[in-house]
């Protein structure tokens, strides 16, 4: 029992050389992820941001043109 713990241990703390090349495969799709999470959160702070001043925008020109149409009458 004893061999077996020494060959098990001096596996793990010896370990022989793997000459092997993973290569670009594995990383493409977590760029592509990175990609698409930066491009959702630059959609969502710009969205976060520009709609209330668009919507404010629109409601000083609406505020603007009843006043014209008051002072017209």
């Amino acid at each position: 029992m004893y061999l077996i713990y020494t060959i098990i241990i001096s596996i793990f703390l010896f370990p022989q050389s793997a000459n092997a090349y993973i290569g670009i495969g594995p990383l493409l799709p977590l760029i592509g992820s990175a990609i698409v999470y930066i491009f959702f959160g630059i959609i969502f702070v710009l969205g976060f941001i520009f709609y209330p001043i668009k919507k404010f925008i629109a409601y000083l020109k609406s505020k603007k043109k009843n006043k014209i149409k008051k002072d017209n009458v």
